[in-house]
């Protein structure tokens, strides 16, 4: 992997840590033990952050915080985020959980934001410009199941070396998945990507009938009852629909 794109990935993943804590911002050590990176490595991250205005640190404190609309600048505000956010917004409030917006690179999904929910425990499964297997979460799966069988065929072989890694999923659960996705409308992962949670998540296609963005919504499994998963997926459906004429 490119040295280039991993240290992008881990500055944004510094960068949500940060501002998913807020109020009194978080120490080195803190951040080490959010987001699983070493010290060090922590330590460069924070200094290029710094200095190019994303995060500072008040009176030199020992404490980080991140600067207002950090994220959105360094993900050079994606139009799909301009447009999905309002909806992703509304959706966090309804559900009380964590709304994610995935859109499709390839073989992979590629995570462009979420919004955190005032429900007490969160599953925050992935964070902006985070990368997966096409399908191993329910954003992806929802954009996966919109595509073609033989294109479904070709991406899920192309990655089956690495879906092995997301909770043992297999190219037959996969495909099995893609299949629940079409006869309901809406996908349900559960227990691959992040153990304990389960997402629901719903496709917006474009003119061509292209997959154009997914909007997720993840909570721990026991909040996600069958009867809970349809009503999510309608509200979920109901704000893709809303933006159905702008794609």
């Amino acid at each position: 992997m490119a040295t280039g794109p991993r240290t992008l990935r881990r500055g944004l993943q510094v960068l949500r840590t940060l501002r998913d804590n807020p109020d009194n911002g978080l120490s080195v050590s803190e951040l080490a033990r959010l987001t699983g990176l070493q010290r060090p490595t922590i330590y460069r991250l924070l200094a290029a952050l710094i200095e190019e205005g994303f995060v500072h640190n008040p009176g030199n404190s020992k404490r980080f915080s991140a600067n207002q609309s950090a994220e959105a600048t360094i993900l050079g505000q994606d139009p799909r985020i301009k447009l999905a956010l309002p909806v992703m917004q509304s959706l966090a409030t309804q559900t009380g959980d964590a709304v994610f917006l995935v859109v499709r690179d390839g073989n992979e999904s590629l995570s462009l934001w979420r919004e955190i929910g005032p429900y007490p425990v969160q599953i925050l499964a992935t964070f902006a410009g985070k990368r997966q297997p096409l399908g191993v979460g329910s954003g992806g799966m929802a954009l996966l199941a919109k595509l073609p069988d033989a294109e479904i065929d070709e991406i899920i072989a192309s990655n089956s070396t690495q879906i092995e890694q997301y909770g043992g999923m297999s190219q037959r659960e996969l495909r099995r998945l893609v299949e629940n996705t079409r006869t309901r409308g809406y996908s349900v992962v559960g227990n691959y990507a992040v153990r304990g949670a389960l997402g629901v998540g719903c496709a917006l296609c474009d003119k061509k009938q292209n997959p154009y963005l997914a909007i997720s919504v993840t909570a721990i499994t026991d909040r996600m009852p069958a009867t809970r998963q349809r009503q999510i997926a309608g509200l979920i459906q109901d704000g893709l629909n809303t933006l159905a004429g702008n794609v």
